[in-house]
């Protein structure tokens, strides 16, 4: 169980009958599915609404991230001017950013006690291979920071200088999507836990054999949707402390919550929690053969021993503390590293994050809304909005070249902190595995 879960008390939800004509059926009870029901009723409040959740209510990535509201996208500009306009990309930046205010203000309505604060985010250089990397690749939003003033945030061991965002915010995600349901059962949502849907063919749902009868179906099921070469489940683990002593929580610094991660290869975040913990994440657990999400990866022992190791680099004072708190939780990633919204009249589907989830599902749950309502927005023209993600290659060698290249990414590592420059194995590697 998450860090989050443990704070959070999950309520039980009363929906009444599936046996009933409903106006959309959505499958999945994360952040998507949940989105995707708010923002269609905003529009119409009438519709009569009903969401499919295999588990509990935000049991999967939505309740076991790393806590960050960020306008991260996972491709960068100029892959996305690929297939884009420079308007149509502006916007999508634009909408992001909007996005982390909506939500926090969302939260605020509605006193969700979700530890919600916006104090922007810092991408630190610990080698000079990272420094360069973060020169190159910085935004227009971000601004670099020397030693000095990135150090008068964050006490990060090694620091050379970091880019600041200001658009970004830590907070709890599995408050935030209990609050989110609660919600939405007020407004007449009927949530459906522990029911398992199942698509024919013609992406009709029955629960049990019997056919749901409904106008529109979303399915909202992101990295469960597996078994699939349309994306495959890459496992992102995390570990917390307990609440720190004040004096220790001053060497690590971060009194604003600015969420923060170095410039490495293989990914890492962390936050300083509303209750003074240090939860940090990152990847590196193997992928499955055959895009099957598996249980065990998400509580993969070396991977947490790793990120121990890493919060004691950055932070020496943590030696004598310890990391209670280890979970984990599969993200999507399509072969293009471009989310989706897909919408046919009848049928949608959308997902694809690559672990920028918390303030892209409210986005990508906005233009679908749109898309199902028929109402024309600047949503439904965003660069992910209809996409049509190739394939990714079958196995074996997806397999081998997925872990080949989680693998490489932590060598790639290796290679900055010895030469002190980017990395020219990873340089190699970016047009294969498709970044």
């Amino acid at each position: 169980m998450s860090l989050w879960w443990k704070q959070v008390d999950h309520p039980d939800f009363s929906p009444g009958t599936l046996d009933q004509q409903w106006d959309l059926v959505i499958v999945g009870g994360g952040f998507s599915g949940l989105w995707s029901a708010y923002h269609a009723l905003a529009i119409d409040p009438s519709l009569k609404i009903a969401v499919l959740e295999q588990s509990r209510i935000g049991t999967g990535a939505s309740g076991r991230n790393g806590g960050w509201a960020s306008a991260l996208y996972p491709l960068a500009n100029e892959k996305l001017a690929r297939h884009s306009s420079q308007e149509s990309i502006d916007q999508l930046h634009k909408q992001l950013q909007g996005s982390i205010d909506e939500i926090g203000n969302f939260a605020k309505e509605h006193d969700i006690e979700c530890g919600f604060h916006k104090g922007g985010r810092l991408s630190f250089a610990r080698n000079g291979g990272q420094l360069k990397r973060l020169a190159d690749e910085r935004e227009s939003d971000e601004t670099f920071l020397s030693t000095h003033d990135s150090d008068a945030r964050i006490h990060m061991s090694k620091n050379l200088g970091a880019n600041y965002s200001p658009h970004c915010a830590a907070l709890n995600p599995a408050a935030l999507i209990v609050g989110l349901a609660q919600h939405l059962e007020t407004r007449g949502v009927s949530l459906f836990e522990n029911t398992l849907a199942q698509f024919d063919a013609k992406n009709n749902v029955s629960v049990n054999g019997r056919a749901i009868k409904t106008s529109a179906v979303v399915r909202a099921t992101e990295a469960y949707q597996e078994g699939t070469r349309k994306q495959i489940p890459v496992y992102s683990l995390m570990i917390a402390t307990d609440p720190l002593p004040d004096k220790v929580l001053k060497l690590i610094g971060g009194e604003n919550r600015e969420t923060f991660a170095d410039g490495s290869h293989v990914v890492n975040y962390a936050q300083r929690t509303s209750d003074g913990r240090l939860a940090l994440g990152g990847r590196g657990a193997p992928y499955t053969w055959g895009s099957q999400r598996n249980d065990k990866a998400e509580v993969n022992k070396r991977i947490h021993a790793h990120l121990r190791t890493m919060a004691r680099e950055w932070f020496p004072v943590l030696h004598d503390y310890d990391f209670p708190h280890s979970w984990g939780g599969a993200v999507a990633i399509t072969r293009d590293w471009s989310p989706y919204v897909r919408w046919d009249g009848k049928y949608g589907e959308l997902g694809g994050y690559v672990g920028d989830g918390v303030t892209l599902s409210y986005l990508a749950a906005a233009a679908m809304a749109d898309l199902l309502t028929h109402t024309q927005s600047v949503r439904t023209s965003l660069p992910f909005v209809q996409r049509s993600n190739p394939k990714w290659e079958p196995e074996p060698l997806r397999w081998l070249a997925i872990n080949s290249a989680i693998a490489l990414s932590s060598v790639s590592d290796h290679e900055e902190n010895l030469t002190q420059r980017p990395s020219l194995l990873m340089k190699a590697l970016a047009p294969i595995i498709g970044k």
